[in-house]
């Protein structure tokens, strides 16, 4: 097929409607005309349905931190020269129309990123059945210069969820585009959706300014996402679909607007405290630093 969608899934915590969630996102996934690459760590592989579309790459060791954006640089590498679209969601999601991948080759002959959908539904399972939460958001690109000016967008962080609309769950590009600018996973605490949007847009620069990045993570990020605009030069669209997002734990305990003070003071870097080990997760060489244990804690906290 030419068409694939890659998932991230670690599940440090072993939460159990995390992984029923998965479960619930790769049984729609299988009915779409698409192939399905699936990254995961801490997940029963024995347990998920197996189907000529889905591939499982296991990664058995992997630090606690967020993986996703590494993850996805790994599924990168299992392309075939088949894939010519590519597709990053997150493992929680229901895809329950048909027909949005051939808006989505439309839309991509014009624009280089595009959002996978207009609207998006928070929904709760129960009983293998999922129902409405009442919260829906947009996508982001739908609001702005309506709800919102960019730049103001931009120059904040964790402002989307009172603006009811949404940065990430599930963005696609060409292959080739995609291969060219690689996922940003030096955003080991999250928000490598929102990082990603504001690089393709050309203002990286000031959302920068409002993630509380040290002075190693800011030069990083100014230097990929320069190579970002580079590539998409703003052009970005959405698709006007409906996906329904599975809710786990408590929005506030992630606590996006503040988490990466975390690593904020400037005797952090990456490549002193982390490697890429041999499967292609982030790993810290001492489990016991003090970065490790505060970030551990985060985690743990958010519940999810």
């Amino acid at each position: 097929m030419d068409t694939v969608v890659i998932l991230a899934y670690f599940n440090f915590s072993k939460n159990k409607s995390r992984y029923m969630a998965l479960v619930k996102a790769l049984a729609y996934l299988r009915n779409q005309k698409v192939d399905i690459i699936l990254v995961c760590y801490g997940l029963d592989t024995d347990s998920i349905v197996s189907s000529q579309n889905l591939k499982i790459i296991n990664i058995p060791s992997a630090s606690v931190l967020w993986q996703k954006e590494r993850f996805y640089n790994v599924a990168l590498s299992h392309l075939t020269k088949e894939h010519q679209y590519v597709v990053w969601a997150d493992g929680d999601l229901l895809f329950t129309n048909k027909g949005w991948q051939e808006q989505l080759k439309e839309k991509l002959e014009s624009y280089r990123l595009v959002q996978i959908f207009n609207r998006v539904e928070d929904v709760k399972l129960d009983n293998g059945h999922f129902s409405l939460t009442g919260l829906s958001r947009k996508s982001v690109v739908t609001t702005f210069n309506s709800d919102i000016i960019v730049k103001d967008y931009f120059s904040k962080s964790g402002i989307s969820l009172s603006l009811g609309c949404n940065p990430g769950f599930g963005w696609a590009a060409k292959a080739a585009t995609i291969r060219e600018i690689g996922f940003p996973d030096f955003m080991i605490l999250g928000g490598g959706d929102k990082v990603l949007l504001a690089s393709a847009m050309g203002y990286h620069s000031i959302f920068v300014k409002a993630l509380f990045l040290n002075h190693t993570f800011s030069k990083l990020y100014h230097s990929w996402g320069d190579k970002v605009f580079d590539t998409i030069e703003g052009r970005v669209s959405y698709l006007e679909n409906t996906i329904y997002h599975i809710v786990q734990g408590d929005y506030k305990n992630r606590r996006y607007s503040d988490r990466h003070k975390l690593i904020q003071d400037n005797s952090f870097a990456i490549a002193d405290y982390l490697k890429i080990n041999q499967w292609g997760a982030w790993q810290w060489y001492d489990e016991k630093n003090k970065y490790a244990v505060k970030i551990r804690r985060y985690f743990d906290e958010r519940g999810d």
